[in-house]
C-alpha cells in the first residue's frame, strides 16, 4: 500500500486555459510556460498533451528545454532567461529555441557563436529592474541583431511588476515607456502581457501573449479566485484520513499546542504535511475539504501530518448533530472544492508557490476531463 497523497492532474483543463486566454487577444499568439516544471504540473506530461495545440513553449533556462526536447515536444521553445553559457548558442540553432537576450554579453555571445536562431526576444527594462537592457541599450542591440544575418525576426518584450494590482498606474507607465521604446526601433512585434495582463489590462494587440498561472486554473489576482475568473483549476491534492480520535473541552491538538478544543469533538489525522510541500504556515481554520463536507485545519502542520475537523462538528448547544469521520476517507487539500487561492492567503503566500511546491514530491496522476464526461 502507498502513502496516499497525490496530485491529480487535468491536463484538458490546462488546454481549455490556454484556448481562454487566445480567446481574450484573439490577433496574439501565445507562449505556454511551462517553467519550474509547468508550476508543478509536470512540464513533459503537460507539454506533451499541449504540443500540437499551442503556438510555442516557453520555459526559464535551457535544461528545461533540452527536457522537453527529450520527450519528443516538437513546437518552438523560448528560453526565458536566455542563455547562460557560451557552449549553450550552437544547441539552440540545433535545437530550435528561440532566446531573449538582455543583457549586451549574451548579444556577443549570439555574435561570436555565429549560431543562427529563429526569433530572438530582446528584452526591454520598463521599472521591474529584474532583468532587460534600457531604451538606449535595446535601440543598439536590435540594429546589431538585424545586421547580423543570424536572426530571422526580433521581437520586443518586457515585463510588468504590478499587473496583479489593478489599482496601480506602474503599468500605464511601464506600458508608455514600452511604445515609445518600441516606435524608435521601428515597431517590432511585441510580447508584454503575462497572466494578469492577458486577462485585466489592454495590451498591444498582434503580438505574444505569456499565459503562465492562468494555465493551471490559478487567478494572479488577490482575493479572486481563478474560477471566479472563468479558469478551470488543474491540480487536485487529494489525500486520506489516517487516524481518528475524540477531544474534550480543553484538550490540545499538536506541535505547540497549537490548538485547543472549545467542544468535545473528532479530529482526523490526514496524510500530508511540509514535508509533502504543504505549507507550516498555514494557519487554524485552513479550508480542506473531508469527503466533499467542510472541514479545517486543527494543530499546526508537521512534517508529513495535518489535523482537521469537520467545520461543522457539534458545539455545547448542539451535541448531537455531528456525523462519524472514518478512516480512509478522501481529503481535498485544494481543487475544485477547495481553491488553492484560499489555502495560500491562509497560510501567507501565493498559489503561485504552493503548486509549484508539488514538483517531484506528491505522487501524480493524469486526466483529461473529456475522460470523465
Amino acid at each position: 500500500m502507498a502513502r496516499p497523497l497525490k496530485a491529480i492532474i487535468d491536463l484538458e483543463a490546462i488546454k481549455t486555459n490556454y484556448q481562454f486566454s487566445k480567446k481574450l487577444h484573439p490577433t496574439c499568439k501565445a507562449l505556454a510556460v511551462v517553467k519550474s516544471d509547468a508550476y508543478g504540473h509536470g512540464a513533459v506530461d503537460v507539454a506533451t498533451y499541449l504540443d500540437d495545440d499551442v503556438d510555442a513553449f516557453a520555459v526559464a533556462a535551457i535544461e528545461e528545454a533540452l527536457q522537453l526536447r527529450e520527450a519528443d515536444v516538437t513546437s518552438p521553445i523560448l528560453l526565458l532567461e536566455g542563455v547562460f553559457e557560451q557552449n549553450e548558442w550552437p544547441l539552440c540553432e540545433e535545437l530550435g529555441f528561440w532566446c531573449v537576450i538582455e543583457n549586451t554579453t549574451q548579444l556577443d555571445g549570439l555574435l561570436n557563436a555565429q549560431s543562427k536562431i529563429e526569433k530572438v526576444f530582446v528584452k526591454l527594462d520598463t521599472g521591474m529592474h529584474r532583468l532587460g537592457l534600457n531604451s538606449l541599450q535595446v535601440e543598439h542591440v536590435v540594429d546589431t541583431l538585424k545586421a547580423s544575418g543570424l536572426v530571422e525576426e526580433v521581437v520586443l518584450m518586457t515585463h510588468f511588476s504590478c499587473a496583479d494590482d489593478l489599482s496601480s498606474l506602474e503599468t500605464i507607465k511601464q506600458l508608455t515607456l514600452f511604445e515609445e521604446a518600441n516606435r524608435t526601433v521601428d515597431h517590432l512585434t511585441t510580447s508584454v502581457a503575462n497572466s494578469a495582463a492577458i486577462m485585466k489590462w489592454s495590451v498591444p494587440e498582434g503580438g505574444w501573449i505569456r499565459p503562465g498561472i492562468m494555465l493551471y486554473g490559478i487567478s494572479p489576482f488577490v482575493g479572486v479566485t481563478g474560477t471566479q475568473l472563468g479558469l478551470k483549476p488543474a491540480m487536485q491534492l487529494v489525500s486520506k484520513v489516517i487516524s481518528v480520535r475524540d477531544v474534550n473541552i480543553g484538550d490540545t491538538v499538536g506541535y505547540s499546542q497549537q490548538y485547543t478544543a472549545e467542544h468535545p469533538h473528532q479530529i482526523a489525522t490526514v496524510a500530508v504535511g511540509y514535508g509533502d510541500g504543504y505549507p507550516r504556515s498555514s494557519e487554524n481554520g485552513t479550508p480542506v475539504a473531508l469527503s466533499g463536507d467542510t472541514a479545517e485545519l486543527a494543530g499546526r502542520v508537521s512534517m508529513d501530518m495535518i489535523t482537521v475537523k469537520l467545520s461543522n462538528q457539534a458545539s455545547s448547544e448542539r451535541p448531537h448533530q455531528e456525523r462519524k469521520i472514518q478512516l480512509g476517507e478522501e481529503v481535498e487539500l485544494w481543487g475544485e472544492q477547495v481553491p488553492v487561492e484560499e489555502v495560500a492567503y491562509r497560510s501567507g503566500t501565493i498559489g503561485y508557490e504552493l503548486v509549484t511546491r508539488m514538483t517531484q514530491r506528491p505522487m501524480r496522476e493524469y486526466k483529461t476531463t473529456k475522460e470523465q464526461s
